[in-house]
């Protein structure tokens, strides 16, 4: 009665009338339910503030209602409306994105073979060819060979930083790289 005659007096005709034959305390539950939504969505949690907020709004409507078969109807009508407006945004939001960030995490494009086995004849080349390592080969590492850097696997042996290294192998796109022999 107090709050219909406060939106009265404040020109709220349509929401006096809107709120004819409700109870203050189904109002104020509805009224707390919204706020627990508002601070879930500015404030992301758990979902404790949200869940308890759409329970608090559900219990609202259903008190404060004079026909409780009529509120549970609403209700669920209501859940009905939600959900398909959820799932139509979330297909708009995550549908087709061809240029989002988690595009860029998965491969789209297939890569020519022609592209890989110049990789692979380039790396076959350096068979021979001797080099420095520039970190501990430990069986990994990088070395420097013909002027440019390549990542290496010594083959067995460690090997420390600084030492002369001989290209021994290349697999694809794994080079094998060992200490010189003296003879060479």
């Amino acid at each position: 009665m107090l709050l219909n005659t406060m939106l009265l007096l404040s020109g709220g005709d349509f929401f006096s009338r809107w709120l004819e034959g409700w109870n203050l305390g189904g109002l104020i539950l509805v009224l707390i339910g919204a706020a627990l939504i508002i601070i879930e969505m500015l404030i992301p949690g758990f979902g404790i503030a949200g869940i308890s907020g759409a329970a608090a709004v559900i219990a609202g409507l259903i008190i404060g209602s004079n026909d409780p078969i009529s509120a549970l109807f609403s209700v669920a009508i209501l859940v009905v409306i939600l959900s398909i407006a959820a799932v139509i945004i979330f297909k708009v939001v995550f549908g087709k994105r061809k240029n989002s960030k988690n595009s860029r995490i998965v491969l789209n494009e297939s890569i020519a073979a022609e592209a890989t086995d110049r990789v692979t004849a380039e790396s076959a080349e350096l068979i021979g060819k001797q080099g420095i390592a520039l970190t501990a080969l430990r069986p990994s590492g990088a070395a420097l060979i013909n002027g440019k850097r390549y990542d290496v696997l010594a083959d067995g042996e460690f090997i420390a930083k600084d030492e002369p290294i001989v290209v021994c192998a290349v697999e694809g796109l794994r080079i094998s790289v060992r200490r010189p022999n003296e003879a060479e």
